[in-house]
């Protein structure tokens, strides 16, 4: 019973509308260890893609990754993604 109840909850947070605009690229999630962070990313276009520090995302270099965010580098200033928030 339990765990019909827990496949519900995941079910209704997995079908949830996307909050972000879908013409744009999308933080989807970090994960990796402190000196080997990762980043999965959806592009414009739908692909996903897995990015590290100094990976471009078009002409902008990945400068850092944390937890839930990536930082881009860029005319001289730097720009944080971070991933949509669930509402």
């Amino acid at each position: 019973m339990a765990q019909e109840k827990s496949s519900q909850k995941v079910a209704q947070l997995a079908t949830q509308k996307a909050t972000g605009n879908l013409d744009d690229l999308i933080l989807l999630g970090t994960f990796g260890s402190g000196e080997r962070p990762r980043a999965l990313v959806r592009t414009a276009d739908g692909k996903i893609v897995e990015l590290k520090v100094g990976d471009r995302i078009g002409r902008d270099p990945i400068i850092a990754i944390e937890d839930g965010r990536l930082a881009l580098s860029g005319k001289g200033r730097t720009r944080w993604m971070t991933q949509p928030v669930v509402q």
